[in-house]
């Protein structure tokens, strides 16, 4: 099935696809915040296969839509087709949809070649014309996209090991990154918790969505203890702690406390500043970079001006992906691993 939001001018649009492709369309018409649409109706059209989009039926400006697209991919795992009629090729909300992971965009005006990229986006493999061709330039050692032994389990030999994790800017997978390294954790032999530490209200949004049970302070996803204060019901191997965007005039407390900092930043040309300046605020205390969402092709630009130390992790949409990253995140606790 495939859930079409769009305005009323629109909305046949998609009528010949259940003709050719015997694929029924549920049709919402109006004007919608597709964050506020994630957060309190997709629950109930979590069995679609595809979401349509109509651009100018979203209220966001570009920037937010953006954010609302990542929230959405970071619990749904379920194929997104954005239809902007007469984007251009440069447009910077097309670059950064691109950069996020959306790659089936409709940008044709004339009916007939709209019709086409839309057979394309609903094909077996998906519209192929935005994937990045990537060459192999980097050395493993900065970059952990080899396929990981998902079964593997470690001894973890620390105890409430605090692992401190920030971005550079808001929108660069510091609390994917988080669930997914607890995830990673609880799945591979050792017992960690995720906690926020800061005011984004992200793990709100995911339980108001999920209805967690609830244990003393923990509420428990998929095996997983979350945590919105920092009382927590017991001992972990590991804590993780989500600082949010690193702060501009003084470091988070629970930031210069940890005993692991990860600073998260991303590859765009307006990021790559904030990045480096966010850095050198880390000067006094031990900090591994790490990039996200960054292709492999401009992985070594980031290695000559950020950090030669920088690490790189897959792109990952899933909040509760216990796999992805795996030697990223072993590397990370080798010291502690036996």
């Amino acid at each position: 099935m495939i859930l079409y939001l769009t305005r009323d001018v629109r909305i046949n649009l998609l009528d010949f696809l259940e003709m050719e492709q015997e694929l029924p369309v549920k049709k919402l018409v109006g004007s919608f915040s597709l964050l506020s649409f994630v957060i309190k109706d997709m629950r109930h059209f979590a069995h679609v296969r595809y979401v349509v989009l109509d651009r100018e039926a979203m209220t966001e400006p570009d920037e937010e839509l953006i954010q609302a697209l990542m929230s959405y991919q970071t619990i749904y795992d379920i194929r997104v087709v954005v239809i902007k009629e007469g984007l251009p090729a440069s447009s910077p909300f097309l670059l950064k949809l691109i950069q996020i992971g959306i790659l089936n965009l409709v940008t044709a005006i004339e009916l007939e070649e709209i019709r086409n990229e839309l057979r394309e986006c609903f094909s077996e493999g998906g519209m192929q014309r935005f994937k990045p061709v990537i060459p192999r330039m980097i050395e493993e050692n900065n970059s952990f996209h080899i396929q990981h032994d998902e079964n593997e389990h470690y001894q973890f030999t620390c105890s409430n090991l605090k692992i401190a994790i920030a971005g550079c800017d808001r929108r660069v997978g510091v609390t994917t990154t988080a669930m997914n390294f607890v995830c990673w954790i609880n799945a591979h032999g050792g017992n960690a918790c995720y906690v926020e530490a800061n005011s984004n209200n992200h793990l709100a949004h995911v339980i108001h969505l999920f209805d967690p049970e609830k244990t003393g302070n923990a509420y428990v996803l998929e095996g997983n203890d979350l945590y919105l204060t920092r009382e927590l019901n017991k001992d972990y191997n590991v804590i993780v702690l989500d600082c949010g965007v690193l702060g501009e005039q003084r470091l988070q407390d629970d930031f210069t406390s940890a005993h692991l900092r990860l600073l998260c930043g991303s590859a765009m040309p307006y990021e790559l500043a904030r990045f480096y300046r966010a850095l050198e605020r880390c000067s006094k205390f031990p900090t591994q970079p790490l990039g996200s969402f960054v292709p492999e092709d401009i992985q070594p630009y980031l290695i000559e001006t950020i950090s030669r130390d920088i690490l790189f992790g897959d792109n990952s949409h899933d909040l509760f992906n216990a796999n992805i990253n795996g030697k990223l995140f072993e590397s990370l606790l080798q010291s502690y691993l036996s």
